[in-house]
């Protein structure tokens, strides 16, 4: 598989950048799945074929720095449309954010294990505020895992177990983690990785008022082959 990053903050875009979204594709190119739609990805998804082109988007929730360019998507395809609706699975709630994506162009899907394409996605539940999934995908021999936004859990951990590549929020530094906080420290990213035994790590979810260094500094100090996962950049899995 091929991941490609158009997005890696949270929870509002860096200057010229975008939260959280990230393209995935099969070796053969036959499947193509957006994982999140953040503020500021539909731009670069533009690039990559536009919405028409997916076979799904898969939502870890429904935060706005998650989700919100699924709303400016809906025009998208109504003047680019496609020959059936664009499958879409997310968690059901918060029932209020979850109604803005009830839509001709959308085919609402619950969270739930599913095969697309040549791709077989699962989800696990993960620790938030809402209702939130890690997810994992497998295809071509390969596992990618997303831990979603999430705190120490164990069913994350178990979730995240020979990764191929794990895709962590890295929402906090380690001076502003606590046990109830909704993300994960960039140490507590690379001890999962380490404790998973992932092949690769990658952090995202950088809030922009760190120094994305700094965070990576952290993660390598207990994963040393810890990186930033960099807009852009495609990571082949």
């Amino acid at each position: 598989m091929n991941l490609k990053i158009l997005g890696n903050n949270g929870p509002y875009p860096a200057p010229g950048g975008a939260c959280s979204g990230y393209l995935l594709s099969s070796d053969s190119g036959d499947t193509r799945i957006l994982i999140d739609c953040g503020t500021g990805v539909l731009a670069r998804l533009m690039d990559e074929g536009g919405p028409a082109s997916l076979d799904a988007v898969l939502l870890s929730h429904l935060h706005y720095d998650h989700m919100s360019d699924m709303l400016p998507m809906q025009y998208a395809l109504q003047f680019n449309p496609r020959p059936r609706p664009l499958p879409v699975y997310a968690p059901e709630q918060p029932a209020a954010v979850s109604a803005l994506l009830e839509a001709p162009c959308f085919d609402l899907w619950p969270a739930e294990d599913v095969a697309i394409g040549e791709m077989r996605v699962s989800f696990t539940p993960a620790r938030h505020p809402v209702p939130t999934n890690a997810i994992a995908v497998e295809c071509d021999g390969a596992r990618f895992v997303f831990t979603g936004d999430s705190n120490q859990d164990p069913l994350v951990e178990l979730f995240c177990e020979g990764a191929s590549l794990l895709l962590a929020d890295c929402g906090l530094s380690s001076a502003d983690y606590r046990p109830a906080a909704p993300h994960y420290s960039a140490r507590l990213c690379g001890e999962l990785a380490r404790s998973a035994h992932a092949k690769r790590l990658l952090l995202t979810h950088l809030n922009p008022k760190y120094d994305p260094k700094a965070l990576l500094d952290e993660a390598r100090e207990v994963y040393p082959a810890a990186e930033i996962a960099v807009p852009g950049e495609v990571y082949y899995i």
